[in-house]
């Protein structure tokens, strides 16, 4: 999906935090894991709901580019946020060292959180 509006953006973090919510319930409640499963495959198709009802937002022209990134990060807290983006920021460096035409993909998950990027290259300036 490309870039959406902010009436769909504040929805997905109000999902998000609300799926948190329901792990951390599964965490501290083992006897519940049954039924609190059940109401994080009801918030999928809540997810996919929110997807489908979005407004798209007018993306850049690429046209003309030669190199596009796609990153998405997620993190507990700010601190990792920095931590993931520094981290992403590296792979990306190394990535651009190296032009290759094509897409090139990198991605990380771990305590901190997660990052995933995509670049696309295409023939002409790196």
């Amino acid at each position: 999906m490309e870039h959406v509006d902010d009436l769909t953006r504040q929805k997905i973090r109000e999902w998000q935090l609300r799926r948190l919510e329901i792990k951390d319930q599964m965490a501290s409640h083992p006897d519940r894991v049954l039924e609190l499963s059940q109401v994080l495959d009801q918030m999928e198709e809540e997810h996919e709901r929110i997807l489908e009802q979005a407004t798209a937002t007018p993306s850049m022209n690429t046209s003309t580019a030669a190199l596009e990134l796609q990153l998405q990060v997620s993190a507990k807290n700010a601190r990792d946020l920095r931590k993931l983006l520094e981290l992403a920021l590296h792979e990306l460096d190394d990535a651009l060292a190296e032009p290759a035409t094509g897409n090139q993909s990198a991605d990380m998950s771990g305590t901190l959180g997660a990052y995933r990027f995509d670049l696309l290259a295409t023939p002409g300036e790196s």
